[in-house]
């Protein structure tokens, strides 16, 4: 079944969003510059996950890292390149794990995902392994004086990395605002923004084309994404939100909150 609702001016006061946005800090200053993420994937299929350059971002009860630029890191030489790197700058990051412990079972990680008390690390030593010669016996790597996480594939030992701990990330206000629904499409929802740029200029990624699962929107855009379900969206002209399940949606210029719930996999439409 095909529907689509244009909210009238009762009902939007009946549908509001209220969100709190807060911007990352380090040291009590807001930092504009980009914050290294290191995404580490200790489980077997890749060395490290990948090096992202971006901004933290505080809403309500959920902090969303904002990826700028990124670069996958698969091969042991690509990550031998990102350590050497990390070494030699000694560029704080952050480091989130996508899994808790590798799939060979010797190594328990103990970082966790993006949090609010996430904490920033400098690269104090690190070692890469080769051939034949990293085969191991056991469980060999435990060093309780200092952070460390190593990388197993296969009972082999990949690498290993020393941290120092440095400072927590922090957070200041930003803006508290009220977003008012504006449309519908299927599932996903349509929030209409008081005003633009409700985020720092600097959290905007200029986009000809948005897809959000079955949903696409083309025009000069501004996209802010959230984690996988939301995506702040700025349009400079009158656009149209098409999906192959739905009828059209007419979005006039402004700034929008899009939510949409992740699909479940025996969904046939949204």
């Amino acid at each position: 079944m095909n529907e689509v609702s244009s909210m009238s001016e009762e009902q939007s006061v009946l549908n509001t969003l209220s969100l709190s946005f807060s911007v990352q800090t380090i040291n009590g200053e807001v930092k504009t510059s980009p914050t290294y993420r290191l995404l580490i994937d200790v489980s077997y299929g890749s060395s490290v996950g990948s090096l992202a350059q971006g901004y933290y971002v505080h809403m309500n009860d959920s902090v969303y890292f904002v990826t700028k630029q990124a670069i996958n890191v698969i091969t042991q030489s690509q990550a031998e390149k990102v350590f050497t790197f990390l070494h030699k700058s000694q560029v704080p990051f952050t480091i989130s794990v996508k899994y808790e412990k590798t799939r060979s079972g010797y190594q328990h990680v103990q970082l966790n995902d993006v949090v609010s008390d996430t904490r920033f690390y400098t690269l104090k030593q690190f070692q890469t392994f080769r051939g034949l010669w990293r085969t191991i016996e056991g469980v060999l790597y435990e060093n309780k004086n200092s952070v460390s996480i190593t990388r197993f594939s296969d009972g082999k030992l990949d690498w290993i990395l020393e941290l120092n701990q440095e400072d927590r990330l922090s957070f200041t206000q930003g803006s508290n605002i009220s977003a008012s629904l504006f449309a519908t499409q299927g599932h996903l929802e349509v929030f209409k923004m008081p005003q633009v740029y409700t985020l720092p200029y600097y959290f905007y990624l200029p986009r000809k084309k948005l897809t959000f699962f079955n949903h696409s929107i083309q025009g000069d855009l501004y996209i802010v994404p959230l984690g996988s379900e939301r995506r702040i969206v700025k349009l400079s002209e009158e656009t149209t939100v098409t999906s192959p399940d739905h009828d059209p949606v007419l979005l006039p210029a402004g700034e929008y909150l899009l939510f949409h719930p992740r699909p479940r996999p025996d969904d046939a439409v949204d």
